[in-house]
Formats: C-alpha cells, structure tokens, sequence
C-alpha cells in the first residue's frame, strides 16, 4: 500500500483524532486551567465551579446513552453534527455569564454535548466499526492524536486568559471545536450496525457479570481521573510554581501520554490487557501521591511522567476491553458506561473541589485519587479472575489469552 493510499485508509482515523484534540482539549483540559482564574476574577467559590463542571459530566452521560443507541441505529454522522452545534452554542451562551446561574447551565449543556457526543466511547466505538479486524491499530492512531489535547489546550488556555480574559476565550474555545472537531462530523461515515432484538426472557447484556465488573472498575478510574484533571494544574500550583509553569506542566503530563501509547503493544504482550491496566492504575496513583509526599518541581515532573504514561496506557486499554467485552452492542453499551462513568466522574470533580475549599489544600483530594485507583484496580482484579476461571472450566489443558498476550 503506497503513501497515498495508507493517507485516505487511515484518514478516519486521523479525523477522529483531531476531533478527539478539541472535544477533550475544549473542556475537559481548558476548564482545569481557567478554574482558579475564573474563581480569582468572580469570587465564584472552587467547590461551585467544580460542581458546573460535574454538572456537565452529569448530562453527558445522558447524552452518551442517547449518543451511543444513536451510533448503533443511524451511524456516526449525527451524533458528532449534534453534539458540535450544541457545544458551540453553550460556549458562546457560557462567555455572557453575569451570574453564576446562567454559567453553571451553560456550562453543563456544553460539557454535557461535547463530553457526551464527541469524547473517546462515541470515537472509538466509530473506529472499532470502521477498521473491524485492525481496530487495535485504529485505536492506536486515534488515541495517539488524542494525547495531544492538553499539551496543546493547557498551555493554549493559559496564554488566551492572561492575553484575552475568559469570557473572550471562551469564545475562542468554541470557535477551535468547531475547527477541529467539523471535519470530521461531515466527512467520517461510521455505518449502522444491526443488533439483533433479545428474546423474550433472555438477560439484558448490561445484566452479565463480566460486563458490570468492567462499568465499575470504569467507574472507579473515572472518578479518580476526572478528580485528578480538573485540579491538577491547581495542584501543582500549590507546589508553589506559577501558573503559567503549572499549566505548561499539566500540558506536558498530557504529552507523556504519546510514550504510554508507544509502549502499549510490547505491555500487553508482556502483562496481558489486564495486567497492562494494572500497571496503568498504580502509575496513576503513584503520580497522584508524590504531589502530597514531596515539593517543588522533582515532584511536579514525577508526577507528570507517571500520571501521563498511566492515561496514555489507559484509554486506548477502555477501548479494547470495551470492544472484547461488548461486542455488537458496542455503541449502546458504550454509552451505557459512560452514563455509569458519567455520575462516578461527577462526584469525583466536585468532592475534590468540596474537599480543597474544607481542607485549603489538596493533600485529601489527591489521596483520594489514590484510594480510588486502588478500588479500580481491585475490581479489575476480581474480573480476571472471573474470567480466568470461567475459560479453565470450558476450555483445554492449553489455552491462549483472548487478549492478544498472557494474562
């Protein structure tokens, strides 16, 4: 296959990809840098900016379920269309905020449509039906893209506020998601799936243990991740850096995520899927807890290493575990954990929040990062177990990992 041909047979992919940089770049990563600047400028409280933000995580999961049965129905097509409009529109409503009332709402309708129609269970769910047998390398390309959402939106967003103030750059947020995510709303072409009606009397899909145990180990991560993103460029500002290094730091957590994505394929053939989110897991509470054990920038850059290798590794691992576990009902099941996921990534950003207006700082906030990765991991465990015993009861002496490696 010659260079123009791999060009148009991966650009879905790489669409997808950019799409992924400004739907994560725009509100996931920006709202956790304009947090503590929006607070200093409105006198709006920590712990009620944490709760816009959870309020949005809370309709997205709403808007995934929907997302997610409308992916499986009607293909991709009108699931981005959708989610961009309405974003767009929440950003511009946000900017004209007078009062904390008016933002919280606008607020959670853009991050509810932007984190419930364009974040990785709609891209993935698309990239996994469009590339079939080579999803894992369309995966691959899709969440390397990814990565590059907070160095670029972290650092970007500090510069727009000390240039521009938020509410202009809130409108420029919304401007960049209908660059970068437009594209691919009208060009990829993600085609409906039929899934075959249940029988009457036949448990839902949700129902089956291996399905559940993966929503809550999902959960659990969600709640921790989501904590950890919103308060981490906050967090490392309480090191006693500026915010301008802060935010570069955060940026460059993001970008550690590229290595994680390279290493993945040699860890899954070493620890299995599984194992490999283990690992995933512990780097991620490790990062969490050398912000509350140490100061300055040696912590700030450990931090940055293993919390970035830790999400590199993890979303691509969602992805896969998703595709293996749910088979035809990818979209729907999707969209139904990240509903689940949803409510476990709100509670997580605003007890943060809660814990650092209580507290005045962030020592309970990140050791509850740590204590929630723990019971993610435990779940996880308690999966492969599961599952381990359920293919030694059914298959031969000698078996092979469905996971593509040793488990």
């Amino acid at each position: 296959m010659g260079i123009a041909a791999r060009a148009r047979y991966w650009r879905d992919a790489a669409l997808l990809g950019v799409a992924t940089i400004g739907s994560y770049g725009v509100v996931n990563y920006a709202f956790g840098v304009f947090i503590d600047p929006l607070h200093e400028e409105t006198g709006w409280s920590t712990g009620t900016l944490s709760f816009a933000y959870s309020a949005g995580v809370l309709l997205s999961g709403v808007v995934a379920f929907l997302a997610g049965r409308t992916l499986d129905r009607r293909g991709s097509r009108p699931v981005l269309l959708t989610s961009l409009v309405v974003g767009f529109v929440g950003f511009v409503a946000a900017a004209e905020a007078r009062h904390i009332v008016w933002f919280l709402v606008s607020w959670a309708v853009t991050g509810g449509a932007v984190a419930g129609g364009l974040y990785y269970h709609v891209t993935m769910a698309a990239t996994s039906r469009i590339y079939g047998d080579r999803r894992a390398a369309g995966i691959s390309v899709l969440t390397l893209l990814g990565a590059l959402a907070s160095p670029i939106f972290n650092p970007l967003v500090a510069w727009m506020l000390e240039a521009w103030g938020w509410r202009d750059t809130l409108r420029a947020l919304g401007v960049l998601l209908a660059v970068l995510v437009g594209p691919a709303a009208l060009l990829v072409r993600s085609q409906p799936v039929p899934v075959p009606p249940r029988v009457a009397g036949e448990r839902g899909a949700w129902r089956e243990p291996a399905v559940w145990r993966l929503m809550l180990a999902a959960c659990f991560a969600a709640g921790a991740a989501s904590a950890l993103i919103l308060h981490q460029v906050s967090a490392i500002r309480a090191l006693g850096l500026p915010l301008a290094m802060a935010a570069a730091l955060g940026g460059a957590r993001g970008l550690m995520q590229i290595p994680g994505r390279l290493v993945l394929v040699p860890l899954i053939h070493g620890l299995g899927v599984h194992g490999t989110q283990l690992f995933a897991y512990a780097l991620l509470a490790a990062g969490a807890g050398a912000l509350v054990f140490a100061d300055g920038l040696v912590a700030a850059w450990f931090f940055v290493v293993a919390a970035g290798v830790g999400i590199g590794l993890s979303s691509p691992l969602g992805g896969l575990l998703s595709a293996e576990a749910y088979g035809l009902r990818l979209g729907a099941l999707s969209g139904m954990q990240m509903a689940a996921t949803s409510i476990a990534s709100a509670g997580g950003a605003w007890l943060a929040g809660v814990a650092v207006d209580r507290t005045g700082g962030y020592g309970m906030t990140l050791a509850g990062i740590a204590v929630l990765e723990a019971a993610a991991a435990a779940t996880l465990l308690w999966q492969r177990r599961a599952l381990r015993s359920a293919r030694s009861s059914m298959a031969s002496p000698v078996s092979v990992s469905p996971e593509g490696g040793p488990d």
